[in-house]
């Protein structure tokens, strides 16, 4: 049976480049699992989500197209993301569930599409995210901690752990990153390293923090320094933060770019070094070295699926610790490779959709 209607809720419509990520690998894999599917999509900006993806869209604060897009719909997907944790919003874990609920109390099929869940301080916020899940379809997490913490739980319905859905992307070629990093100046006759930074706490400490180390590293003339921004314009402004006009050998991309050019730029580079969770799995898709600085449990638990860990928190920043890796990937000095593991993750995520096509035939 083909043509079955779905409805995605998720962080989508914001400029988050891994949210949108998260959101077209997931539409590639439902059409590809039925290519009649009908697809809506929840968004901040309808309009944008529907003219990038060529899906309709509506608004996610709008409770009476919400219902009924949901009553419509033959399955609801709650996207990939770490959308259910209350640290860094108390209010989006209710959101998120109550369209999980809408779509139980509707009797529709619910499923979790490989999901980051946690952490989730509050405990009355658990009581009900278990009630709530105890009542969805199917679960499926990206990663071994989320399963965890739901079996920590006592969450009934069967946890299936798969990866990232973003793992699932093709590989583009690096042609169109190179010829934009032409256009912006960067030349070609340096290593280039990719520096994807974002606001965290104090971001004035962490900005001069970030400023050493490019110091450091535009003192020896050697590299070329391109801030790669995931999130427009709250990526560039972090960067402008750091970048000042002494330093030398200093880029920063200002637009807001579609995920294949994302993607080819990040190839582009010769090391990443990146605090953004889908910088680090860019990366690790398009086989380049990268170094990750944690600020959240998501970026240790993707390494750890990798086999690696993060070179530091933010909260220990450790300027030499990351100059000295930096120049030691650089000169292609590296621990055993990565790159089979990152396949192996890489057919891991493609088991999500195998869960979601057997909840498709029930």
């Amino acid at each position: 049976m083909g043509g079955r209607k779905f409805i995605i809720s998720g962080y989508y419509g914001f400029s988050n480049a891994g949210d949108e990520a998260m959101l077209s690998a997931m539409i590639h894999s439902i059409k590809e699992a039925d290519p009649a599917a009908s697809i809506t999509v929840i968004s901040g900006h309808p309009e944008a989500t529907a003219r990038t993806f060529g899906t309709p869209a509506i608004h996610r604060f709008s409770p009476f197209a919400l219902l009924r897009g949901i009553l419509r719909s033959d399955i609801v997907i709650s996207g990939g993301g770490s959308l259910l944790q209350d640290v860094t919003s108390r209010r989006s874990i209710y959101y998120y569930l109550s369209i999980m609920a809408a779509g139980i109390l509707f009797r529709k099929k619910v499923f979790l599409y490989a999901q980051g869940i946690g952490p989730v301080r509050s405990l009355k916020t658990r009581r009900i995210l278990k009630i709530v899940l105890d009542h969805v379809t199917a679960i499926t997490v990206r990663d071994e901690f989320s399963h965890d913490f739901l079996k920590g739980l006592g969450v009934k319905t069967p946890v299936s752990v798969t990866a990232d859905a973003v793992l699932s992307l093709p590989v583009v070629s690096k042609e169109k990153g190179r010829e934009i990093l032409r256009r912006a100046g960067v030349p070609e006759d340096r290593k280039i390293i990719a520096l994807c930074v974002r606001k965290w706490g104090d971001s004035d400490a962490l900005a001069a923090s970030f400023r050493k180390y490019v110091e450091a590293l535009s003192g020896t003339g050697m590299y070329s320094i391109v801030f790669i921004p995931m999130q427009c314009p709250d990526d560039v402004c972090m960067a402008a933060k750091i970048d000042s006009p002494e330093l030398k050998n200093t880029y920063i991309l200002r637009e807001s770019y579609d995920i294949p050019t994302l993607m080819s730029i990040v190839g582009a580079a010769d090391l990443l070094v990146g605090m953004r969770l889908h910088a680090l799995i860019f990366s690790a898709l398009m086989h380049i070295p990268m170094i990750g600085i944690s600020y959240d449990p998501k970026i240790d638990h993707f390494l750890h699926s990798i086999e690696r860990d993060s070179l530091f928190s933010i909260y220990e920043f450790q300027c030499e610790k990351l100059y000295n890796t930096s120049i030691r990937l650089l000169q292609g000095i590296q621990d055993p490779p990565v790159w089979k593991k990152v396949d192996e993750m890489r057919e891991k995520s493609r088991k999500t959709i195998s869960v979601l096509k057997t909840l498709m035939d029930r």
